[in-house]
């Protein structure tokens, strides 16, 4: 079994939403691997109802290539599962298969001399939709709990989370081209606050996030607070995989 925080990789592939599609997450992994990545972290919308033949497909491309592949919980999520892990494991590392780990909220880890903090989670607009326990799963957003806690452990150099903090203007999503309900837009709205209240205090350098499904990297300025996080918001498993993946190289 690997070693999650001894892999101390040099550089890093941070992908975006794979909404369980075998058949992307393959390509995916296989174009990580051509651009001299030697791990994967996963923003979230990574397996949905966690179906086995999604983790074996996953883990036979990451075992051909040589990667390892790390990722949070995003809103589309089985979190009812995921939260019995974090029950039975604590806030560490969790192997789901020998290269796959899920990373919980709150948890962090250092390569390189660059720590990392996992912080999953988002709010579905699209819930009226849903079916709870077979397509929407209670616990899909942060908390105030998990907030306080991802604060209380102080800085962090890079931040992985699945939505994007308040303050960061993403187009994709402005006058709600979608239609969804005024109440469940308020709602993300109300989540991005409270995940910039930690972004306030553990002060990152980077963060990257999923979740919107259109590709963006820009900066996030706090001029009272004296930082600036360099935001990269990837694209989904509908895009071209380099709009899906980036490729990150720790110092």
């Amino acid at each position: 079994m690997t070693d999650w925080e001894q892999l101390n990789p040099t550089k890093i592939a941070i992908a975006g939403d794979w909404h369980a599609n075998q058949h992307h997450a393959k390509r995916a992994i296989r174009w990580a691997a051509e651009q001299g990545a030697q791990a994967i972290l996963h923003v979230g919308d990574f397996a949905f109802d966690m179906r086995p033949k999604f983790f074996a497909a996953v883990q036979r491309a990451l075992e051909d290539t040589g990667l390892v592949l790390g990722w949070v919980d995003g809103n589309h999520d089985h979190h009812e599962r995921l939260n019995a892990l974090v029950a039975d494991h604590g806030r560490t590392a969790i192997p789901l298969r020998p290269n796959i780990f899920y990373l919980p909220r709150t948890y962090r880890w250092e390569w390189k001399g660059t720590s990392f903090l996992a912080l999953g989670g988002a709010h579905s607009v699209d819930r009226p939709w849903r079916t709870p326990g077979r397509e929407w799963w209670p616990g899909e957003t942060i908390t105030i709990a998990q907030a306080q806690r991802a604060t209380d452990d102080g800085l962090a150099d890079v931040m992985i989370t699945h939505d994007v903090p308040a303050g960061v203007r993403i187009p994709c999503i402005e006058g709600n081209p979608l239609g969804f309900p005024a109440r469940e837009i308020e709602a993300a709205e109300q989540h991005r606050e409270l995940l910039r209240r930690v972004v306030d205090q553990v002060q990152p350098k980077r963060l990257f996030a999923g979740h919107y499904h259109c590709r963006l990297t820009t900066p996030l300025d706090d001029i009272s607070r004296g930082y600036r996080t360099m935001v990269t918001i990837l694209a989904d498993d509908s895009a071209p995989v380099a709009e899906n993946v980036v490729v990150f190289k720790l110092a």
